[in-house]
């Protein structure tokens, strides 16, 4: 039996065995009220039962092998219990018992832990449990909501606090399984996705992530999801983790976490989303309405002010808000009061007020042109408040005229939807959704999906596992490579190299740097002819501008006197250079960027660029890819970036040669993916002009 059918097994068993003392009561109550219908027993050395259900003193005394076992005892009882399971043909353990490897003495308990469990998958340690409330199994160490769906979304977390979050929301999130993982010991977010893609109930999945690993198959699940039409939505937490590298170089602090995980969703093609309000209305978006088409959206309200503050935050989020053509105005015109004219955002104002009937002319009219999806903003009254059935009748006549189209009411506030208006909407084909913020930017991410998903490969979305280690333990062989002098990069020690250095190895690489000279101080310099850079060599010094490190424009009389002048600086310092590097100054540039290439671990390479020199300190303007990249992706981020317009002739100033700079780019991503021992590779900058691209600065890192 494969993991994959271990873990469906888990999900849906037909025996189940729960381990722990009076304390498990509660959960044992919920699994009941979630209909749990097969076999029930409780392991318990000093009870008769436990909520119902007999109790056996021990693993050994159970009358059958569990499908799932769920593990609520102390730490030090887990690893034997484990072993027993193991031995019996338990399907897998939930073990919900912490004390492993999240605690500084626990990491040792949880390697025993997963060597006792041989074949058997064991979810967690520290983890709250798992649901299939599709099949009525809920085996979780809390009260997470009461979901019947028939389908919806799957929610994989690492912990409990975020499954309780959605669980117990009162917005009719349609939840179909809740998984917490904990510490991932042995089952990982990867092994999750796969198995529960195989239930055509699931219709989207949401994943909460506090760390990412086993990215090998987790793209292999992103793929799998992206052929079967499966949105996925994701949201990583421990997002400020990035200024804990913030010292290291620009690429590190600017590429960290967060960056590295929204460039791993947007190759796989997944919805991200910071909060898990806006997760839940993303998930109800695309689970009771098609999936838009495109972002071309019609915005109805009955409030010039939501239109106002509605259609800022809608544009804002990347619906594209048209306003009706020439041949459909004159309809709606003659279907509105006589106060208000055709828009969009169109405001119907007090025809809000009218029965259905009267309203459906506005409506059916303002339908007639090609919007992708439909948009209605407003805000029920709360339930002892005014007659809702002003909103009923609008609300329904949107659902009469939008025909097959997607289509959403967004009420301004979150906590005042009723739920009977809401299960009404989506018997309707209408996703209700709360909160005008996380309303509108769920119908903008359903929007963009859909108008991208048509684009996915699921082919170029699998990584391979960073590791390159051979079965066998060990570093796989690598045919020898040349380097310099016949040198290997795997053959130098780790740390940095020298600006020099690093310039010399990407030169012989192919990449296009300027002429240089070395030097150890200002006498005895060899004939010069051209205007030149001067940097000092100070080993573990990043950036030598602030330092008074660099020196440019020298001519070549001059270089004498600005070295002399540049160790003073330094002395003063106390920093002493081990000799200085003259560099050809480059003509004529049009602008700089930043090129960033850093190895991640567990997930590999990724590529950082930006407009180079301080802009990238001062804008914060990047864009982080997963390499391998197309060259298609790189352009396209490249583009993307705010200050892009400089280096493509803005108003009228020279272009850069985009090839030049796409050629180095793609040349400095293939000298690493060549060079695991590369910990990082930062050129800023990239010197760009209408001819060449030309590394003006580099920083090489090696694995220590």
């Amino acid at each position: 039996m494969t993991k994959a059918d271990r873990l469906k097994r888990m999900l849906n068993p037909a025996r189940v065995a729960w381990f722990g003392g009076g304390g498990i009561a509660p959960a044992i109550d919920y699994m009941k009220a979630n209909g749990f219908a097969g076999e029930a027993i409780a392991v318990n050395p000093k009870r008769a039962e436990i909520a119902g259900l007999p109790c056996v003193p021990s693993a050994a005394d159970l009358p059958w092998a569990p499908d799932v076992a769920v593990l609520v005892i102390p730490k030090e009882a887990v690893i034997e219990t484990v072993r027993a399971l193991s031995e019996q043909g338990c399907g897998g353990v939930v073990c919900i018992t912490s004390g492993f490897s999240e605690s500084a003495d626990g990491v040792a308990r949880q390697t025993e832990m997963i060597e006792a469990a041989g074949e058997m998958p064991v979810i967690g340690p520290n983890c709250p449990g798992i649901a299939n409330f599709l099949d009525g199994n809920a085996f979780m160490m809390d009260h997470f909501g009461n979901h019947s769906p028939g389908k919806g979304v799957a929610v994989i977390s690492n912990g409990g606090a975020y499954l309780s979050d959605l669980g117990c929301a009162d917005r009719s999130q349609p939840i179909a399984y809740m998984i917490g993982l904990g510490n991932q010991a042995m089952v990982s977010v990867a092994d999750m996705l796969d198995a529960v893609l195989d239930d055509a109930r699931v219709t989207a999945v949401n994943v909460y992530f506090e760390g990412i690993a086993d990215v090998g198959k987790l793209s292999q699940a992103a793929a799998k999801a992206a052929g079967k039409g499966i949105p996925v939505v994701a949201i990583k937490g421990g997002r400020s983790e990035a200024g804990t590298r913030a010292a290291q170089s620009h690429t590190a602090s600017l590429s960290g976490d967060a960056a590295v995980a929204s460039a791993l969703f947007r190759r796989f093609g997944w919805i991200e989303v910071t909060t898990p309000s806006e997760a839940i209305e993303t998930v109800k978006m695309l689970n009771f309405t098609p999936i838009p088409k495109g972002l071309k959206t019609g915005f109805i309200t009955s409030s010039g002010s939501y239109a106002v503050l509605g259609g800022d935050i809608a544009e804002k989020a990347g619906l594209q808000m048209v306003p009706p053509s020439a041949e459909v105005a004159p309809a709606i015109d003659a279907a509105l009061p006589a106060y208000v004219g055709p828009a969009n955002p169109l405001d119907i104002s007090d025809a809000h007020g009218w029965p259905q009937g009267d309203q459906l002319p506005i409506y059916q009219a303002f339908a007639q042109d090609d919007y992708d999806l439909f948009a209605q903003v407003m805000c029920y009254p709360p339930e002892s408040g005014w007659d809702m059935s002003t909103w009923d009748a609008t609300t329904g006549a949107l659902a009469e005229a939008k025909g097959n189209r997607p289509a959403a009411f967004v009420n301004t506030l979150a906590e005042a939807l009723p739920r009977e208006a809401r299960d009404r909407m989506i018997a309707s084909g209408m996703a209700p959704l709360q909160g005008i913020e996380d309303g509108l930017r769920a119908v903008a991410h359903a929007a963009r999906y859909g108008k991208s998903r048509v684009d996915l490969n699921p082919e170029v979305m699998i990584l391979n596992a960073e590791s390159s280690a051979r079965p066998g333990g060990g570093e796989a062989q690598r045919p020898p490579r040349g380097g310099r002098a016949g040198r290997c990069l795997a053959d130098l020690p780790g740390g940095t190299l020298s600006e020099a250095e690093a310039k010399l190895w990407l030169a012989e690489a192919g990449l296009d740097v300027p002429r240089q000279w070395l030097v150890h101080g200002p006498g005895g310099l060899p004939e010069i002819p051209c205007t030149c850079a001067v940097k000092a060599i100070v080993p573990g010094l990043l950036h030598k501008t602030e330092a008074g490190a660099v020196a440019l424009n020298i001519a070549p009389e001059d270089l004498s006197a600005a070295i002399s002048a540049m160790a003073e600086r330094l002395a003063e310092q106390n920093l002493e250079a081990e000799g200085f590097l003259i560099e050809e100054m480059i003509q004529d540039p049009v602008g700089e960027l930043l090129v960033g290439i850093r190895h991640v671990p567990g997930i590999g390479l990724t590529l950082t660029l930006a407009i180079g020199g301080i802009a990238v300190e001062l804008m914060q303007d990047t864009a982080t890819l997963i390499l391998p990249a197309p060259r298609a992706d790189i352009e396209a981020a490249l583009r993307g970036l705010k200050l892009a317009p400089l280096i493509l002739g803005y108003r009228g100033r020279p272009a850069a040669d985009l090839a030049a700079a796409l050629n180095a780019i793609e040349a400095l991503c293939a000298f690493a993916a060549e060079h695991p021992e590369i910990a990082e590779l930062e050129v800023n900058p990239l010197l760009l002009t209408q001819t060449r691209a030309v590394i003006a600065d580099a920083v090489l890192t090696l694995k220590g």
